[in-house]
């Protein structure tokens, strides 16, 4: 008997019978056996993770990350996220403050997806790309987040950062922290809605 495997998204098993080249062969002797292949549960961890994010479920985007998860944060190399209650933490927070979260690119392969969404943040529009890598078993081991325009970055620390202090039990780091990061929320809108036109304007 011959293996013969044919890998495109599925992986079919044909058992032939080796005769002379003139002997035919029969459907009889041929068995398919369908297997999926890693790509798919990779695609399909990350629907999960994007409709669980759409509705903010909570619990189902918790379901698609591994123990071990580690979360990069958009706002802070020194600001990192992992395990489970941390996840489900900051989640909790960023799920409540965003609203009209919608994914509309889903790449990559078995071990990498790369994704891209919009939202709008008190009435800041936003994109968000998010770098989910899976381990062995199709599970979010390892996310890492980037956020634009600027004054939409600067707007989701001003929301997360109080949030996130608040939910730990601390409403005086609360408070600081949200009273540090609105001079920046300032800065940035302003820039943003009348420096940076002035830069598309011809000189002269």
């Amino acid at each position: 008997m011959e293996q013969c495997i044919s890998a495109k998204r599925f992986i079919t098993l044909s058992l032939v019978s080796c005769f002379s080249e003139s002997t035919l062969l029969s459907s009889e002797s041929v068995l398919t056996v369908e297997v999926v292949m890693p790509v798919a549960r990779a695609e399909s961890t990350s629907l999960r993770y994007r409709e669980a994010g759409e509705a903010k479920d909570l619990d189902a985007l918790i379901a698609t990350l591994a123990p071990d998860v580690v979360f990069h944060s958009p706002l802070s190399a020194r600001a990192r996220f992992a395990g489970h209650r941390q996840m489900r933490e900051l989640f909790g927070v960023a799920l409540n403050v965003l609203g009209g979260l919608r994914y509309h690119t889903d790449v990559g392969d078995e071990r990498t997806r790369m994704l891209a969404s919009s939202a709008h943040l008190n009435g800041q529009e936003l994109e968000e790309s998010t770098l989910l890598r899976l381990n062995d078993e199709a599970l979010i081991a390892e996310i890492t987040m980037w956020i634009r325009p600027l004054p939409a970055l600067t707007a989701v620390m001003a929301a997360l950062g109080p949030g996130l202090a608040q939910a730990a039990g601390k409403p005086v780091l609360s408070a600081l922290v949200g009273a540090a990061v609105k001079p920046l929320i300032l800065m940035t809108r302003v820039g943003d809605r009348t420096l940076v036109p002035l830069l598309d304007k011809p000189s002269g």
